[in-house]
């Protein structure tokens, strides 16, 4: 179990944003990024369910993600530009499982504006630092839909491998739908150790 006063709220500067967990009171930067990106991230999310983009459920799930994260069991980190005013990607790591396993699997998105320069790697990539060396993990799991060319090229750029393909694996959009399973392990990551 991780605890504030052990593990203070992790603030992971990289070239172009700052990576940290949100607060409840810092739900507006969230509710913004998803109305913002909301028609474009539906193609590859669950649909979601009356009341989910409300304030309050934003709130109440940024409360859970930050109880998530001392249990140990997430880490959500939103990437904030350097003002941290704006929101400009997401990049969770959940399901963490420890003991012989260490290991856990990486969600992400990045916002309209900034899609297709570099800045989901960037985010990725400290991340997934993190989460190697600080969380001690030794893999990391991500699947993609295949039809999701720009994730098939993050995880492949960041030295993810294809482990396998699962048929209906997912219901996205109201859809089940395919997904390819990669993995990265500690030490084969461009630049790690």
């Amino acid at each position: 179990m991780l605890e504030d006063s052990l593990m203070p709220t992790p603030v992971i500067r990289t070239a172009r944003t700052v990576l940290t967990l949100l607060t409840p009171e810092q739900a507006p930067l969230i509710e913004r990024y998803y109305h913002d990106n909301r028609t474009r991230l539906a193609l590859w999310e669950p649909e979601r369910p009356p009341g989910f983009f409300t304030p309050e459920a934003w709130r109440s799930r940024l409360a859970d993600w930050r109880e998530q994260y001392r249990n140990g069991t997430a880490v959500c980190f939103a990437a904030l530009d350097p003002a941290q005013q704006t929101m400009l990607a997401s990049c969770h790591f959940t399901q963490i499982m420890h003991g012989v396993f260490q290991a856990c699997y990486l969600g992400y998105s990045v916002h309209r504006d900034v899609e297709g320069q570099g800045v989901m790697y960037e985010v990725a990539r400290a991340g997934i630092g993190y989460a190697f060396e600080t969380l001690g993990l030794h893999r990391i799991m991500a699947n993609y839909m295949p039809a999701n060319r720009r994730s098939a090229a993050l995880l492949a750029r960041l030295g993810f491998e294809r482990e396998g393909y699962a048929r209906d694996y997912l219901k996205i959009a109201g859809c089940w739908e395919d997904h390819v399973l990669t993995a990265l392990v500690r030490g084969e990551s461009p630049g790690q150790a």
